[in-house]
Parts: structure tokens; C-alpha cells; sequence
């Protein structure tokens, strides 16, 4: 199982400052556990995100057919380390590490009405800091889906983090980091040390 992330994709950013990176599965931590900053690092942000969900297998997906490949959505924090003494030689680890893709439960795309105009609103102990829907993609999935599946196959259950939906916040202990999908919670975890 692959997880891959795109950074930008929402609100200021355009196509051309889209990039991809890749977690391992033993990066995603389901809420509710607590995450647990790890000590590798002086400090860590989490940034909010649509996730989608692979229902299928395939290979050079033509955007046309990409609908027929996810099956559910969430939300999502994406963690990563800053100022990691470590980053020249392992900075790509600092968004790939345990517990670093924070993910909600998931909502199955059938029980949706309209899955790309349902809004998705992240909070920070509590305070709002986005609300997004799938729609506001300056790239689709459609589009996503058939760049990432020209480079590797796409599995039942990966998943992939659609782009960064709010600036990053700089996480302290104590902070709880939340989520909705149409007014129903299905992300809430406390950040521990």
C-alpha cells in the first residue's frame, strides 16, 4: 500500500508548483490514537488535506475512468519535521515517518450525494482553519490519478493526500487537530509527546 501526497493543488497555489512525495503505510496513524511527536526534530507542522481511497487496481488510468478507481474520501493531517540535523542525507523521510499521515474515517463515496461539493472543514483546537471540497482542486483526480498511474500502479487502498488545503501549523502538545465531512466529525487526535 502506497501513500502519496501532493503539496499545493488549493486556493493560491497553481499547476505548476504541484509536487508529489510518497509515506510509507506505516506512516498513517487513524484517528483517534494520539499522535505522538517523535524527537528527531525540533519542531512539526501538520497540514490539512482531502484524502481519497483506492478501490481498484490499475495502470495508465485515462482521466475519463479515474471516477471508477476510489471509493471513499477523508481528511487528513500530513506531518512533517523541520529542522530535522539529519535532512541533507534523510530530508525525504521528514513527511515519511511513523504516525506522520494523520487520517480520518472513511466516508464511502456512494453515500454521498455530490462527493466533489461536499465540504470538508479542518480544525485546530477547535478553530477552523479551512473548509474545502474536492471541487476546489486546481487539479482533479481525474488528472492526478492519470499522472501518478503513468509512474507506478495504483492498488486497492492506497491513498492519495490531494494537496495542501490550509497553511501548515506549527504543533505544540496539547493541540487537537479535527475534521468534518459534512458536519459529521471523522478525524479528532490529540497531539502528545
Amino acid at each position: 500500500m502506497k501513500v502519496i501526497g501532493f503539496t499545493g493543488n488549493y486556493g493560491d497555489a497553481d499547476d505548476g508548483s504541484l509536487q508529489a512525495y510518497l509515506m510509507a503505510d506505516s506512516s498513517i496513524l487513524y484517528s483517534p490514537r494520539p499522535l505522538f511527536m517523535p524527537d528527531f526534530a525540533p519542531q512539526f507542522v501538520a497540514t490539512p488535506s482531502i484524502v481519497v481511497r483506492m478501490g481498484r487496481l490499475g495502470k495508465c488510468i485515462a482521466p475519463r475512468f479515474a471516477h471508477r478507481y476510489w471509493d471513499a474520501v477523508t481528511a487528513s493531517f500530513s506531518v512533517q519535521a523541520c529542522g530535522s540535523p539529519d535532512a541533507p542525507v534523510l530530508g525525504v523521510l521528514d513527511r515519511a515517518f511513523d504516525g506522520a499521515a494523520v487520517v480520518g474515517e472513511w466516508v464511502d463515496t456512494s453515500t454521498l450525494t455530490d462527493v466533489l461539493h461536499t465540504p470538508v472543514t479542518f480544525l485546530v483546537n477547535g478553530e477552523p482553519v479551512a473548509t474545502r471540497q474536492l471541487a476546489d482542486m486546481h487539479v482533479g483526480i481525474e488528472e492526478l490519478l492519470a499522472r501518478v498511474s503513468v509512474r507506478c500502479s495504483i492498488k486497492m487502498g492506497d491513498l492519495l493526500l490531494t494537496g495542501d488545503c490550509a497553511p501548515a501549523h506549527a504543533l505544540t502538545p496539547g493541540d487537537r487537530l479535527s475534521a468534518t465531512i459534512n458536519g459529521t466529525t471523522v478525524l479528532d487526535v490529540k497531539v502528545k509527546l
